[in-house]
């Protein structure tokens, strides 16, 4: 057989592309026709057999066992009264805790880890486990404290780590076990998770994470940005991992906030921002010119839509499945990397095409 020219290759190449974009454009134009795409008789995608006159592409969870497609009989968190706590562990809500409480009943163990801002430990009250964090170096001071006010007015939703106490520069929130999210792939692959790692799952994250940044951008206190994220890990370690495989908010100390209407927008951090993963334009645009943070223009919250797809890519993972949740959020994740930040969808707009996908895919 003769070798394959650079023609050859490339023609080979083209076919699977072509195949892609119009099966974009055949989902985007016709939303009825949709059915019969993958319209045959053993769905592997979901490993039994279906109706041929059904959507193949729909997962239906009716008979099927708990937690086989997705992480179930976990409590939701109680939403207490203002100004207190409600932990897994405890029966009724109670106030948050103070200095003398913190002072005389909680019980600092080991750590768990340290940023830049605060140091952190794992301690007890009352036999209730939970979260002890005291400020790392007082050049941080404004930071911690910014981190416990947006924590003290964002309570009220389960998107955010739940606030158990305060006292000066010592911080106490809910312990999740699971750790950080920047771990995911490893709880999904031990054994007790192994089961929940299903595009059922991983989409159900995902959407966790996309209706916390809907959440930062909708708070009580104004549309907030999430500036510690330059990379996806760093991004991800922003989150805790809830027991039902949910992304929760924990790290809230730099969440500046954007008001078009007040000329209100934000720079994240004074020194030059270098990584691909960032949006535009929070890049230096003056090339061969050193950067100067003065000259350096402002943006919005438009910059964590960028991030979304890349985020979202990486806890959809490479199962069953997710090759078919990309292809149905591929146009508008497309929109996310527009370079216009205007033209980029809002965190609102890209949830609702989010819960049309899930209605699409999967049925409850």
């Amino acid at each position: 057989m003769p070798p394959l020219s650079v023609r050859d290759v490339a023609s080979l190449l083209l076919i699977p592309l072509l195949f892609y974009l119009f099966l974009w454009f055949w989902l985007d134009s016709d939303p009825d026709l949709q059915p019969g795409l993958f319209d045959f008789e053993d769905d592997e995608f979901l490993g039994r057999e279906t109706n041929p006159e059904s959507n193949p592409d729909v997962v239906d969870l009716d008979g099927v066992a708990d937690g086989e497609f997705g992480v179930s009989n976990v409590v939701e968190r109680v939403l207490c009264p203002k100004e207190s706590f409600k932990l897994a562990t405890m029966e009724n809500c109670l106030p948050w805790l103070g200095c003398k409480e913190i002072t005389d009943e909680v019980i600092v163990h080991h750590m768990l880890g340290q940023g830049a801002v605060k140091q952190v430990y794992k301690a007890t009250w009352r036999g209730h486990t939970v979260v002890y964090s005291n400020l790392t170096q007082q050049a941080f001071l404004q930071d911690f404290l910014h981190g416990v006010q947006m924590l003290r007015k964002m309570q009220q939703t389960s998107h955010v780590v739940q606030l158990v106490g305060s006292c000066h520069t010592t911080l106490l929130t809910e312990y999740h076990r699971l750790g950080s999210a920047e771990n995911i792939e490893t709880i999904l692959d031990s054994e007790e998770f192994s089961n929940f790692s299903n595009v059922r799952a991983r989409f159900d994250m995902a959407m966790s994470y996309l209706e916390a940044i809907h959440f930062l951008h909708n708070s009580p206190v104004g549309t907030r940005v999430m500036c510690d994220s330059n990379d996806l890990l760093k991004t991800l370690s922003q989150f805790l991992i809830s027991e039902d495989l949910k992304l929760v908010l924990n790290d809230l100390d730099a969440l500046p906030e954007v008001n078009p209407e007040a000329q209100l927008f934000v720079k994240c951090g004074s020194r030059e921002i270098k990584s691909d993963f960032v949006a535009p334009e929070q890049l230096w645009p003056f090339e061969n010119e050193t950067f100067d943070d003065s000259r350096m223009p402002s943006y919005d919250e438009k910059t964590d839509i960028w991030k979304i797809p890349t985020v979202v890519d990486y806890l959809l993972g490479n199962v069953n499945g997710s090759d078919v949740v990309r292809l149905h959020l591929f146009k508008v994740h497309q929109q996310c990397k527009n370079r216009d930040p205007k033209q980029r969808p809002s965190a609102k707009v890209l949830l609702e095409e989010y819960k049309r996908a899930r209605s699409m895919l999967f049925s409850v």
